[in-house]
């Protein structure tokens, strides 16, 4: 009479022997080797640019597009690249004006950063650069008690480089 792990390992080894013959099915050559790869699953997209450049992109997720709009672009995974413009930067004919405020225990240092709040400013709102700036310093006057600081500022008249997408 046969046990119960007898059995069992008898079931196993014809369960290995039905899953190698499976494998083997598609015709492998002895002594080739099977590999597991996730290159199936992988796309790659590409797009021609107006200005003979390309710009590509692949993912892993199989999740790949490109369109024509905006000069062209490619997307993977849904971070979106797009080709560069051909439009070259020029100074925009709008100004603005924005003041930068600083603080310190004397005038001079005040300034000083009241002028770089000024233009961290200003490149937050020209990511292409800012073009015809006129830096002008404000007065410089202590601040209420406790803290008794003197407080100064300084404003910028600029325009921005654009339009947005010029290289």
């Amino acid at each position: 009479m046969q046990t119960h792990l007898q059995w069992l390992w008898r079931s196993g080894v014809l369960l290995g022997v039905v899953a190698l013959a499976a494998c083997n099915a598609g015709g492998v050559e002895e002594g080739a080797v099977l590999e597991s790869s996730e290159a199936e699953l992988t796309c790659q997209v590409f797009q021609q640019c107006a200005n003979g450049s390309s710009v590509s992109c692949g993912s892993a997720s199989g999740v790949c597009n490109s369109g024509t709009d905006n000069g062209g672009w490619v997307s993977c995974d849904g971070t979106r690249t797009y080709c560069p413009s051909t439009t070259p930067c020029t100074c925009q004919p709008e100004r603005q004006v924005l003041f930068g405020i600083g603080l310190s225990f004397n005038c001079t240092i005040s300034y000083l950063n009241a002028k770089n709040d000024a233009y961290a400013q200003m490149a937050a709102q020209c990511p292409k650069g800012a073009c015809n700036v006129v830096e002008a310093r404000g007065g410089c006057a202590p601040t209420e008690p406790p803290d008794v600081q003197q407080q100064a500022t300084v404003s910028l008249t600029f325009s921005c480089m654009g339009p947005p997408n010029c290289q």
